[in-house]
């Protein structure tokens, strides 16, 4: 510490980090941000300063891009006011900023005018530095016509891939964020986010910069103490269970849909608990659809509980800090690689070792035929195929679909499945299932081969059994008799696909 604190003593960015977070080290990245934020927050004209005032920055899950616009904030004069995706985020990122002794304030849908008028009245004073906001407020005529007399400083647009993915499809006030810049007349823009490929990457600058464009400070995305696996499954709520198990925890298992979750977190309760293993009061799920106060008392219960596992969906995946996630698992294929490395990058951001498993399986054809716009299905095919490849790094396989040209370091150990050589490129209950039909040469009605299957099969449901079971007739792999006497019965493989 007494080194670096002599190097702070030359060093006012390290002397701010020290004094105002109590750091002892900014990285290389977040330094570069920052001194672009402050130069142009000085500078009178920047005309001349390419790519000073207008920055799209990408830096990995925990590689403290907060710090970037915060640092800033508590160093010049004027608010920042930073948009956010998800009223979940928000709320986070508000008792963060409090809890740092920001000054901070919140804009969101059902604010009362007498509300509005009170947040108005602070930001005029010079009392609150930061403004919380998503693009549907801020475009809302009660505080659209309102922007510029807030002399914001700052914008920071935080998980900007959202502009990609979800302004083209669910969220168009995000593809009017370049309107909310040039009502606000504030200098100084910069765009965040933790994964952009280049695709994404110029739409970001397109929706948010416009012709003016801006800096792309690219780091390597890349993180070292996750360790990826790619796992195929015919009953994706066992294999989750499963793995839950096998792992540490706490845990995120991200599923596509809000039903989904909570279905899979009353079967991993039920299963859990018909175990005997006492955590299984310790599941819960997380989507969009809760009320404020459920969300606000589920994501201080996760954030508080070494022992949690969340069924969530993307709802949860932006943002939101719990350090000691070890295990995040997806259910569902996400829908781009973008989206992968936001939701898989939740884990080990304290810097320990922790795992990122993607489940794929005979569903997933279904899946991509429900996407409609062919761009949308070509990412998620993408991923798909990384998910289901047991010959490649998986870590080689991210960054190459990122279209990653920065230089590239993997860890010599717990790099992902491939590495380790346990990656298996079937399904995994696939084998077992055909195996019992040929040890067992009799034929079952369907009730009845899931039943001696479930007593077969370790802690396998009935209900589990039979899905694998029908899978396996659907692909021939077993098949109904002919035999008049058992017409909706099955006999063992006659083939193997």
């Amino acid at each position: 510490m007494n080194n670096n604190s002599t190097i702070f003593n030359d060093d006012p960015l390290g002397t701010a980090a020290r004094d105002l977070f109590g750091l002892s080290y900014l990285f290389p990245y977040q330094r570069l941000v920052i001194s672009n934020i402050l130069e142009a927050a000085e500078s009178d004209d920047l005309s001349d300063r390419e790519g000073i005032g207008k920055q799209i920055v990408i830096l990995p899950t925990g590689a403290g891009k907060s710090l970037c616009f915060q640092l800033p904030a508590m160093l010049m004069e004027g608010a920042t006011l930073v948009i956010y995706p998800i009223l979940g985020l928000m709320a986070d990122q508000e008792r963060r900023l409090k809890e740092r002794g920001f000054s901070t304030v919140i804009l969101r849908g059902g604010q009362t005018g007498e509300e509005r008028e009170e947040i108005f009245g602070i930001i005029r004073n010079g009392k609150g530095s930061f403004i919380i906001a998503n693009p549907e407020v801020l475009l809302g005529s009660g505080v659209f016509s309102r922007l510029r007399d807030l002399k914001i400083k700052h914008i920071v647009i935080d998980e900007a891939h959202c502009v990609s993915e979800w302004g083209e499809s669910f969220r168009p006030s995000y593809l009017e964020i370049n309107k909310i810049i040039k009502e606000a007349g504030s200098p100084l823009i910069t765009a965040f986010t933790a994964t952009a490929g280049t695709t994404v990457l110029n739409k970001i600058e397109q929706y948010i910069f416009g012709e003016e464009g801006a800096a792309r400070i690219v780091g390597n995305p890349d993180r070292k103490n996750i360790s990826y696996y790619g796992r195929g499954c015919i009953v994706r709520n066992l294999a989750v269970r499963d793995y839950i198990l096998q792992n540490k925890r706490p845990a995120i298992v991200f599923c596509s849909t809000r039903p989904g979750t909570e279905r899979l977190a009353e079967y991993l309760k039920n299963e859990i608990f018909m175990m005997d293993h006492p955590w299984y009061k310790k599941i819960r799920y997380y989507h969009a659809g809760l009320s404020r106060d459920e969300k606000k008392e589920t994501e201080n219960w996760f954030l508080n509980d070494g022992e949690a596992v969340l069924c969530a969906t993307c709802a949860y995946g932006l943002g939101i800090d719990k350090p000691d996630i070890r295990t995040v698992i997806h259910r569902d294929c996400p829908p781009s690689i973008e989206a992968y490395l936001q939701e898989s990058g939740r884990a080990g951001r304290d810097g320990e070792l922790s795992k990122a498993i993607i489940l794929w399986g005979p569903d997933d054809e279904a899946s991509l035929a429900r996407v409609k716009k062919e761009g949308d299905r070509a990412r998620m095919a993408k991923l798909l195929s990384y998910a289901r490849d047991s010959n490649k790094c998986r870590r080689e396989a991210l960054l190459d679909i990122l279209e990653y040209q920065g230089e590239r370091d993997y860890p010599e150990q717990n790099c992902c499945d491939v590495c380790d050589q346990s990656s298996f490129p079937g399904l995994r209950e696939e084998n077992s299932l055909l195996n019992f039909f040929k040890r067992n040469g009799y034929s079952y009605s369907l009730p009845m081969a899931a039943n001696v299957l479930k007593d077969a099969e370790v802690n396998w449901t009935e209900d589990d059994a039979s899905e694998a079971i029908n899978y396996l007739i659907k692909t021939g792999k077993i098949k109904k008799s002919k035999n008049p006497f058992f017409r909706n019965s099955l006999i063992q493989a006659v083939k193997l696909i």
